[in-house]
């Protein structure tokens, strides 16, 4: 089969487009022909093995330190071929598999990763039926987009109907997701922020309101917010508190970005919220539902096929896509 695999930490460059023998399914596991995967920023960090840009100063060598040893190894990591959300068909399952049968269409993420693959094994308790309104690229565009955005309004703070939300990184690969199910899953009045190309496709998923990052500072602004949802992780808590209702929640993607996040997680600060994406069966069952229910959708930047991998990472590394960006592994 062919896979693209990591021949050491670095840049792009350093993912090379090989061929490898086909994985076989131990008895909990399945084998799934890989039609699509999606670039999430674990991608960026396995490939790279360093802390992301985001992460302030003085936390980047511990945290990329800590990162390669998590991964296996201070060279190159112990899992080669990046990649977790996937979608395909099962073409083989292990004995104790019952659930799951061959021709089965499914999706999810496999957090070992394996999926810039033709071929991949997964166990088969991390499967979920893939949407069946989407093609299986549509579908390989949902896992580790949708779940973080899910994450926040389902565990941290979770929007009632007519609630001012708004989030801060709209047209992203997150915030796409996070607009619908807040506009669409949950009742609320949805604000997005982005820059100024992507603020029709933003009103387009659904925003209620649009604010264009370059043409207006809205941390002073007089509108007040129930739920601030950073995406983009522009922000912090202190900058944002003008903006917050008495009662109102930030929700941060990552607290690494600033020492006053960090602080405010450490001392668990009622105001503010941060926690892991669920990419469990369950979780991907449920957008699934939403999926097929047509509140939901995956907004898609660009495809490129498994050959052009490299070219995906460095397209992804911009933080200029508007929506996903997808493998193509037909």
């Amino acid at each position: 089969m062919k896979a693209v695999i990591i021949t050491r930490y670095g840049s792009p460059r350093v993912l090379k487009l090989v061929e490898l023998d086909i994985p076989t399914p131990k008895d909990n596991e399945v084998l799934i022909k890989n039609h699509g995967t999606s670039i999430n920023t674990v991608d960026m960090l396995l490939r790279g093995g360093k802390a992301p840009k985001v992460a302030f100063f003085g936390i980047k060598t511990i945290l990329g330190l800590g990162l390669r040893l998590s991964f296996g190894g201070l060279r190159k990591p112990k899992q080669k071929i990046p990649g977790g959300g996937f979608a395909g068909e099962i073409v083989s399952v292990g004995k104790e598999v019952t659930d799951w049968k061959v021709g089965d269409h499914v999706y999810g993420y496999a957090e070992l990763g394996g999926s810039t693959a033709e071929y991949m094994v997964v166990i088969e308790s991390v499967l979920a039926k893939k949407p069946s309104n989407l093609s299986f690229l549509e579908a390989a565009a949902v896992p580790g987009g949708s779940t973080p955005a899910h994450m926040a309004f389902r565990d941290l703070v979770t929007p009632k109907k007519g609630q001012k939300v708004l989030i801060i990184g709209a047209s992203g690969g997150i915030g796409t997701f996070a607009v619908q199910m807040a506009k669409n899953v949950y009742g609320a009045e949805v604000t997005g922020v982005c820059g100024s190309t992507n603020v029709e496709m933003v009103k387009e998923i659904g925003a209620d309101y649009v604010i264009d990052y370059s043409r207006e500072n809205y941390t002073k602004g007089d509108i007040k917010y129930d739920i601030i949802f950073d995406v983009a992780t522009a922000q912090t808590l202190s900058k944002c508190k003008n903006i917050l209702t008495p009662e109102g929640i930030y929700v941060s993607n990552n607290p690494i970005s600033s020492p006053r996040n960090i602080f405010h997680m450490m001392t668990n600060n009622k105001r503010f919220k941060t926690g892991t994406a669920d990419e469990s069966a369950a979780a991907m069952n449920l957008i699934c539902e939403w999926i097929e229910e047509g509140k939901i959708k995956p907004v898609i930047d660009k495809v490129y096929p498994l050959s052009q991998t490299a070219e995906a990472h460095r397209h992804y590394e911009t933080g200029l896509s508007k929506g996903r960006v997808v493998i193509s592994i037909e």
